[in-house]
């Protein structure tokens, strides 16, 4: 039986790998985890089958804790042995790549989930790229999540076309259809919400699925919602995802958060469909992204979806189709494009069933799960062809 290491910066990263880690172990792979603490990671790893160990990653730059973390890692290297290493995101992907290199493992891959040093300025933007460049040049493959994402990293640099490659139409982990489509079951429970909430019928609800955080346009979406309000007086504005400390909104944009009576703030949810039931319209207005799974996930329960205009977006949606995609960083244009959506509503409802489609027949996760299995076997086979010899 093989041993891979699958590493990931956080708890909240447990639906890269949901279904993923029990489809790799029923192929035959023993499976360890390596994440930040918490519930969702905990409970995954034992219903899944896999092994954990938890490292208290951290977005910052801590010398001394990175160094220890490191060594922690090495260990577990060491005591594993796995046949193959695949990590991704930031600083969690690059201290595994780097234990990968000074123990000598050479099947490891990077997954390259987005571009942090997109959003960085002055010293940080080029620390971070390099160590972008560092993780991506010790990985023997990487994997990008999304052929825009890939495109954009080959044009800064970062990426070597000749060790990079994207599985199926992109995306790391795929969607469960069964479990995010419209049923009687989450059709009850988005009722449930919406009586919990306070929503009435005649509401329209704006959707935003992810961390809380300047990155993913949290104030350019409040903007927007501001412009439209007056307009439109029964538009509500529902956010579900965890304050991020590291990359954090406004104070003015956390009063809003809070005291806003047309604005209701969820926190982090572990079943965000309900949410996508609840909706009308799904909307990222991010400034970087490697391959938003919120946008399929919504897609696939047929919410049409508006997004930001980059990298990873442009993957997840075909504009005229299950959506609209606007100029990032533009609150006049997201304003637009929402304001499009709400006075029509049966194009809304075409969006939604377009949506549907495209991600049945682009995204199914088993597609992206057994790409994942063929490059395994195939580094496998390279691997000991490489010992032969």
């Amino acid at each position: 039986m093989s041993k891979i290491i699958l590493g990931v910066s956080s708890s909240f990263c447990a639906n890269f790998l949901r279904g993923q880690v029990a489809y790799l172990v029923g192929h035959g792979f023993d499976v360890t985890i390596i994440s930040g603490p918490g519930e969702e990671i905990s409970l995954l790893s034992r219903k899944e089958n896999a092994r954990l160990y938890t490292i208290p990653f951290t977005k910052r730059i801590t010398p001394v804790t990175d160094l220890f973390q490191l060594f922690k890692i090495i260990r577990i290297l060491k005591k594993e042995k796995p046949e193959i290493i695949n990590a991704g995101n930031p600083k969690s992907g690059f201290l595994i790549m780097l234990a990968c290199w000074l123990t000598g493992y050479k099947g490891r891959i990077f997954t390259l989930h987005g571009l942090l040093s997109d959003s960085k300025t002055g010293f940080f933007k080029w620390l971070i790229t390099l160590t972008e460049k560092i993780s991506c040049g010790i990985a023997k493959q990487v994997i990008a999540v999304s052929p825009t994402l890939k495109t954009h990293a080959e044009n800064r640099g970062i990426l070597s076309p000749d060790k990079s490659l994207v599985i199926g139409q992109g995306s790391a982990n795929g969607i469960d259809l069964l479990s995010f489509r419209r049923s009687t079951e989450t059709e009850i429970k988005a009722q449930a919400l919406k009586k919990q909430i306070g929503l009435n019928e005649n509401e329209i609800v704006l959707g935003f699925v992810g961390r809380i955080s300047r990155d993913k346009g949290v104030g350019l979406l409040f903007e927007a919602f501001n412009r439209l309000i007056n307009k439109y007086p029964s538009l509500r504005l529902i956010l579900a995802g965890p304050l991020i400390e590291e990359n954090p909104v406004t104070k003015q944009e956390l009063r809003q958060l809070y005291n806003d009576k047309n604005i209701i703030y969820l926190g982090k949810l572990f079943d965000v469909i309900p949410i996508y039931s609840l909706t009308d319209i799904l909307v990222l207005p991010s400034y970087r992204e490697g391959f938003p799974n919120v946008l399929i996930e919504a897609a696939a329960m047929e919410v049409p979806v508006i997004a930001s205009d980059i990298p990873g977006c442009r993957d997840a949606v075909s504009p005229g189709t299950n959506g609209l995609l606007f100029a990032s960083g533009d609150a006049l244009a997201l304003s637009q494009s929402i304001e499009k959506l709400l006075q029509q509503k049966d194009l809304r409802e075409q969006y939604g069933r377009n949506g549907r489609k495209f991600v049945e027949e682009n995204f199914e996760n088993r597609l992206i799960w057994q790409g994942q299995v063929n490059l395994y076997r195939s580094l496998l086979e390279d691997t000991q062809t490489d010992r032969l010899t």
